[in-house]
């Protein structure tokens, strides 16, 4: 069940990880979150964003849009019993839950930046072999700023994502994201969340289910 909330958080991180830019700018913080990750520099990486807010509010975020569709997601896949309830239990469900999700979501995190390497079975250690599984996933995939919208001190930068040829390039596909920044007082950009995840949860929901299917 935790696959349809993860989903929209990890892919956040794999898109952190391709940005690209050269100078101080929404583009230059998400250069600088990229060799953040590329290094497994945590400290450098918390400069840019803080992470467990962002995981957090994500959470929340990513559990309105599934509960706002929840009866079409529950005709499409019968088989799943996230869906086989309604959208209040859905609600109920991540909000009782959500601790837990954060904390398996934060070894995640802890497995990446300490580098711990991948169990041969998965069960042996979970977090580690997500971790593992995310950083192969991210070196299959590249990233270009399409267009950066400027109001203020909030920006929006338009971010066409895709995957290579592999067969985890495959699985991402293409997309295009729409990420949230902000200017502090010493005028250094911080990202925020996804701006349009609204219009991605469908999709993201797709591709949990092939996850979901495969392997469960």
């Amino acid at each position: 069940m935790k696959l349809k909330i993860f989903a929209p958080l990890i892919l956040s991180v794999i898109i952190l990880l391709t940005g690209c830019g050269r100078h101080d700018s929404p583009e230059a913080a998400l250069n600088e979150i990229k060799i953040a990750l590329a290094e497994r520099d945590e400290k450098k990486i918390s400069a840019r964003v803080d992470m467990d807010k962002f995981f957090s509010q994500t959470y929340d975020a990513a559990t309105v849009e599934l509960a706002k569709n929840y009866d079409a997601y529950k005709e499409k896949y019968p088989d799943d019993p996230y869906f086989q309830h309604s959208a209040e239990f859905l609600t109920e469900y991540n909000a009782e839950h959500k601790a837990r999700h954060l904390k398996f979501l934060d070894g995640v995190k802890d497995s990446f930046f300490d580098k711990i390497p991948a169990p041969e079975v998965p069960e042996d250690n979970p977090t580690a072999y997500v971790a593992d599984e995310f950083q192969k996933i991210c070196d299959a995939t590249t990233a270009t700023v399409k267009e950066t919208i400027f109001e203020g001190d909030k920006a929006t930068v338009v971010l066409d994502v895709h995957g290579d040829n592999s067969l985890r390039g495959m699985f991402v596909g293409q997309w295009t994201f729409k990420l949230a920044f902000h200017r502090d007082e010493k005028n250094l950009w911080h990202f925020d969340g996804i701006a349009n995840l609204d219009e991605l949860t469908p999709a993201l929901v797709d591709k949990a289910e092939i996850v979901w299917i495969t392997f469960f």
